[in-house]
């Protein structure tokens, strides 16, 4: 009877185990499959990447008559908010002027707080960050930014919402009135590719 138990014992979590890694990699190949199926059929080369190595570049292709156009006009694009906040903030703090830098990406709006460095100008120093944001980011976001050490704790306060959330829009909104009391700059979506 001990050694019956025992046996069960050992054989029921690694029965577990084993069952959650299949349904993981199930996961994964049905992901895929779904990726593949907007890819070029028949030629490899213009699948995609399978699985994307650290380093690997981005490459997809499409012929036009592989999408449906009406529904093409439609599509929002998707973006990884949490890695473009990451990116951005990362950049920002390459200069050596910048020491502390808090990002947020939300819907249509990307909210930087920094602190304000000595040896520039708030001016400049707004123009350095706004650069580098709209450097990083698609052209349909508006970016603000703060000097002002209140800032950080106005963007924290948005770090676990979803743009789903009830009054998420009126809170960002609150939010940037407040940051546009900041020096802005000069630098804007329109006139970034000029400077």
């Amino acid at each position: 009877m001990k050694i019956y138990q025992l046996i069960l014992a050992l054989f029921i979590p690694i029965a577990l185990m084993t069952g959650c890694n299949n349904t993981e990699e199930q996961g994964m190949e049905l992901e895929h499959e779904a990726d593949n199926d907007h890819s070029i059929e028949g030629n490899a080369m213009d699948n995609y990447n399978e699985p994307a190595n650290n380093g690997q570049v981005g490459y997809v292709r499409f012929q036009k008559d592989q999408l449906d156009q009406e529904e093409e006009a439609n599509h929002k694009i998707k973006v990884n908010r949490e890695q473009m906040a990451d990116m951005i903030t990362r950049m920002i703090l390459r200069y050596k002027e910048f020491e502390d830098v808090a990002t947020l990406v939300a819907d249509d709006e990307i909210l930087i707080a920094y602190q304000a460095p000595e040896n520039k100008s708030r001016d400049e120093a707004a123009d350095m960050v706004k650069k580098t944001a709209y450097s990083l980011v698609p052209s349909f976001y508006k970016i603000y930014v703060s000097d002002d050490p209140a800032s950080f704790g106005d963007i924290q306060s948005l770090s676990n919402s979803t743009v789903y959330d009830e009054q998420y829009s009126e809170v960002v909104e609150r939010i940037v009135e407040k940051m546009k009391e900041s020096p802005q700059g000069t630098v804007n979506s329109e006139n970034i590719k000029e400077n």
